[in-house]
This record gives C-alpha cells, structure tokens and sequence, in this order.
C-alpha cells in the first residue's frame, strides 16, 4: 500500500500527541506537589502550595489511576479504531470525543485545591470535600487520555510512510520538546502570578491543534477494513489468540518488543512522577523552580528527536534503541551517585539527549512488526498495555520504595538505572521492526 507523503499534515498530526505531552508534563509536575503538600514530613522542605497532605506511596497509586484505566481501555480503542467506519475516518471520532472532556475537566483541576483554607493544609482527613472531587476530576482527564493517546499515535502513523515513520515520531518528539520547554520556563512563571494559568494555556492550545488536526489530517481510504480482526484483543483471552495467531517470528519480536518498552516505562515513570518531588522534598527547591526542572531534558530532547528518527534510518531502530536506553540508564546512574542540584542538571541532560534515541523508534518498531498495515491501531494498542504496565508498576515501585528509605526519593534514581538495563536485555532478541522499505 503506498500512501502519499504531506509532511505538512504529518507535522500537524504530530502535534496533537505532542501538545497532549504538555498536559501529561503538568499533571506530573503539580498533581504530586498538590497530593503530598502539606505533610507533616515535608513542613521544612520548601514547599509553599497547600495540599491534601498525602505520603509518596498513596501519591503514587493515585498516579497510576490513568494507566489503570488505559489497561482497559487504550487496547480496545486501538482494536475498535482498525475496524470503525465513519464519515469522520477511523481515528478521528475518539479524538473528538476524548480531547474535549481530558480539557474540560483538566481546567478544574487547579480549582480545587485554592479552596483548602491555609489552616487546613495537610489535614487529609478534614479535607475530604476537596479531595474527592479533586480525584473525580483527575480519573475524568485520565480515562479520556487513555481513550485519545494511542489514536493520536497511530493517527500520525496512518498517513506516513513506513520509511518515514521514525522520522515523523521524531517530529513530534521535537514538537513535544519545545512545547514542554516553554511549558516549563513559561508555566512556572505563569504559577507564580496564579495557579491554573499554566494549566488554562496547555487546555486552550489542545483546543487549537484539534480543531487543525478535524480540519487537515485526511485518513487514507485504502486501508482494508480490520473488522474480522476486531474484538480479538479486547480482554486478555483475546490477547492471547490473537499474538498466538501471528507468524512466529513476528509474535516473538513483539512479545520482546513490548517486553522491552514495558521495563523502559517502568523507569521513564519515575522521572515523570516524581522529579519534580524529588526536587522540592529532597534538594528544597520551591515549586516553581523544581517545575523548570523538566526543561532541561525537553530541550535536548527536542533537539535530538529529529535526528534520532534520521539516525534510526540510518543504523537500524533496533541498534538506535539500544545506545538510547543504555545512555539514558547513564543519566539516572549519574543522578543517583551525585545528589545535588549541579549533578541533577548533568544526569538530566545525559537523560535528555539518550532518551529521544529510544523514544521516537519505539512506536514505530510495534506498528512495522506487524505482517499487515491495516493492524497497527491493535498493535498500537498491545504498546500501550506494556507502556500503561510500566506506568502502573514504576510510581507505585518508586512511592513505595520512597517511604520505605525515610521518604529519600534519591531511590527513584536507581530504580530507573536498573530497569534501563533491563530494557536493554530484553530488546537483543528482537528482529522485526525496522521500515518497510516496499511501503516508502
């Protein structure tokens, strides 16, 4: 199948799950801070939000909430997507749906927490009435996020030829930096002057880039109907057939595949949910300080992306992923050894410019291990159950671990180094995945 190459429609395509990486950078950034301010173990540490008083492992498990629902939910949507047939495209009526309710509910989000009286801050139990609603509103953003992320994904791959697939995710990779980059500087500053202004920005630009996204990205029409595929990988049986179902080499290279990113996430997710704890409850970095945190590994992020994708075209996915895991696993050991704020800066350059490396061939590696292109919101799917897996085990793992060493989170660190390395193992066998030279 040969699909007409417009890097105007796959730039505007990459967007959208680059401006969704903003809204996933400030839910990491201040949902931790709002959970855990206020108690009694971080009074002297710097931070000056009031909170709902929470302990890393609690915060942790509210912070899987998104993955657990995205279990359920992201392998049946990518499934459904291949089969659906309406006058919007296949893809396109989960975005209309999902993006609209993830934003409205995002912009309430830092409502709630204005309303805890200072004299009331950390005192769980009195705070209830916040904190319920508080929680509501995060499982709305989460679920719809799980019902948008892996079509926003496959989305872009849709209409991109193989060949230039890597080179697409590194765009968006690109894109995501930039935007997280300013997110950071920008949205710091912004919650300063008043809290929710960083997180009404991120909404409101969403809203810009969907309506883009309805008004140029075109679904090719000569994707077969997957509908006979359909339904097989929506529970765990299904799941089961269907992989035992593929060519041997094929299921073998996606069992690793997936084996691979599921390890890589566990470790990406300690750096999403707790860096910026890390910086506020063990270096004693105000919030607005820990939150630019992350614009350091953006921005090289952003500048390596796209010649990561280049790269991977050159080398091979499979050799490219390889350096980006073990380098990023060299950043968090870095970190982990030297617990200050110039070291911490250093490990997170090193993580920045080795992540992209792995980052942008990894999706494109699932989709092209499949023996037929009218597959890959399935297998897009299948990703995003090891990728949700990763998100649920790592802050749970990295909570949990936290309290238990006398709330250090300097531990987190070492957790990702160890699951970096492991990641790294478990992609050696993989043999499947690289661009299908016969679709450029």
């Amino acid at each position: 199948m040969n699909i007409k190459l417009s890097w105007r429609n796959i730039i505007i395509a990459a967007t959208l799950p680059a401006v969704m990486e903003v809204i996933w950078q400030l839910y990491n950034t201040y949902i931790p801070v709002y959970l855990q301010a206020g108690n009694p173990s971080f009074v002297n540490a710097g931070a000056t939000t009031v909170g709902f008083g929470l302990g890393p492992a609690l915060t942790g498990f509210i912070l899987v909430f998104d993955n657990i629902a995205g279990l359920f939910i992201s392998p049946i949507v990518g499934a459904w997507s291949d089969s659906l047939r309406t006058r919007w495209g296949r893809r396109m009526p989960f975005v209309l749906f999902g993006v609209p309710v993830a934003v409205a509910a995002f912009i309430i989000i830092p409502l709630i927490p204005m309303g805890i009286k200072p004299e009331l801050n950390g005192q769980t139990g009195q705070l209830m009435g916040l904190l319920v609603p508080f929680i509501i509103s995060l499982i709305v953003v989460l679920v719809a996020f799980a019902i948008v992320r892996p079509i926003a994904d496959v989305l872009m791959f849709d209409i991109t030829p193989s060949k230039h697939r890597a080179t697409a995710n590194g765009i968006a990779g690109a894109i995501a930096g930039l935007l997280v980059v300013i997110t950071a500087l920008g949205g710091a500053a912004l919650y300063d002057v008043y809290g929710p202004l960083p997180f009404w920005i991120a909404a409101g630009l969403t809203i810009i880039i969907l309506l883009l996204t309805w008004a140029w990205v075109k679904e090719p029409e000569e994707l077969a109907s997957a509908k006979e595929l359909a339904g097989e990988t929506f529970n765990l049986k299904g799941i089961v057939k269907f992989l035992r179902d593929q060519p041997a080499e094929n299921r073998r290279s996606l069992i690793f595949l997936l084996l691979s990113n599921l390890l890589a996430y566990v470790a990406l997710a300690q750096m999403q949910a707790f860096l910026s704890s890390y910086g506020v409850f063990s270096l004693g970095m105000k919030e607005g300080e820990a939150a630019m945190l992350v614009a350091i590994p953006a921005l090289a992020f952003m500048v390596v992306a796209i010649p990561a994708g280049l790269l991977a075209n050159k080398v091979g996915r499979k050799n490219t992923q390889i350096i980006g895991l073990v380098g990023y696993a060299i950043g968090a050991l870095v970190i982990y050894l030297f617990p200050d704020k110039t070291m911490l800066n250093v490990g997170l350059l090193i993580c920045g410019l080795t992540w992209p490396l792995a980052n942008v061939v990894q999706v494109a590696m699932i989709i092209d291990s499949a023996p037929v292109e009218t597959l890959m919101g399935t297998y897009t799917g299948l990703r995003q159950i090891a990728v949700t897996m990763g998100f649920i085990i790592g802050p749970v793992l990295g909570g949990s671990l936290v309290q238990a060493m006398g709330n250090n989170y300097r531990w987190v660190w070492l957790i990702m180094f160890v699951f970096l390395l492991l990641a790294t193992v478990a992609i050696l066998p993989v043999t499947k995945g690289e661009a299908k030279i016969e679709n450029a």
